[in-house]
């Protein structure tokens, strides 16, 4: 078995036999034909934002160990910071992008956290034929535009792609062209909170460790981060941590004494009084449910 949740990087995704996939450099790789799904079959994460619009056929897979189903004319986004799995697919018929944090931060594209943090139902979407034909258009462009490099090309790839990403941002929230908006400075804050959330979650639980690294007071940050999802820092980082034990009690050997220390707890103990407060059952038990 792979090591579990070590992020996979495109340089690595680069290196698999994805025969139809098309790569700009270590920034992006995009394809229209998943004939290769192995690399997914335990959970892993993907050190980018992922993308795939399905076309055709089914796909059986779990984000965040929540299992959907996703068939034609839906949209799938995973951050980094998300746990995924394949857990089976048939027929299926998809265009996938996967852009590396350093060209989103490039892009500015600031409406990730903004589009996709708040819910899970924003991890997948149903949209129309006409929006379907619509996201299409972006593949062949920005196919053609890599494999024939010019000199403005990368100018001409990054506008493509900042183009593809509204489009996407609008038909998942319905709400239009939003190449004009700015951030507010709460939304700014609950973006940078969320992307040390992603980084240090294995080892830093509380709220005071994400203020000082952003030079806020933690009762600041936590009333900014509430503003802006309706949840708490606290709330957020729990969160990331439960999802993190349970993966690793659900798919790994590990002891819970491996677990509790891979989460940097102090001691067995305190990470299953954590565990237990969290979910209300202990580490062994989660483990033993079916």
């Amino acid at each position: 078995m792979p090591n579990i949740l070590s992020p996979i990087t495109i340089a690595e995704l680069i290196k698999q036999p994805f025969t139809y996939a098309t790569a700009y450099g270590d920034k992006l790789i995009i394809t229209d034909r998943l004939g290769y799904l192995e690399l997914f079959k335990y959970p892993c994460r993907i050190d980018a934002v992922s993308i795939l619009i399905c076309t055709g056929g089914r796909m059986e897979c779990s984000i965040n160990l929540t299992k959907y189903t996703v068939e034609k004319n839906t949209i799938v986004i995973c951050r980094s910071s998300d746990i995924l799995q394949i857990i089976s697919s048939e027929n299926l018929e998809a265009y996938a992008g996967v852009i590396a944090p350093e060209l989103v931060n490039e892009l500015k594209i600031s409406l990730w956290s903004q589009s996709i943090y708040f819910s899970p139902e924003f991890f997948m979407k149903k949209i129309s034929d006409d929006d379907l034909t619509l996201l299409r258009y972006y593949y062949p462009l920005i196919r053609e535009n890599i494999r024939n490099p010019r000199k403005e090309t990368p100018n001409i790839i990054q506008s493509l792609i900042q183009a593809f990403v509204y489009t996407i941002v609008s038909l998942m929230e319905g709400e239009g062209d939003r190449r004009g908006y700015k951030a507010s400075r709460n939304e700014q804050i609950f973006e940078q909170f969320m992307t040390l959330l992603s980084q240090y979650h294995n080892s830093e639980r509380s709220v005071q460790f994400y203020a000082d690294r952003m030079c806020l007071t933690s009762n600041y940050l936590s009333g900014e981060v509430k503003l802006c999802s309706g949840r708490t820092a606290l709330e957020w980082i729990n969160d990331y941590v439960i999802l993190e034990a349970k993966t690793l009690l659900m798919y790994t050997g590990l002891s819970v004494q491996e677990i509790s220390l891979r989460l940097n707890f102090p001691t067995q103990s305190s990470f299953g009084k954590y565990f237990k407060k969290q979910t209300g059952v202990s580490p062994k038990d989660f483990r033993k449910a079916p």
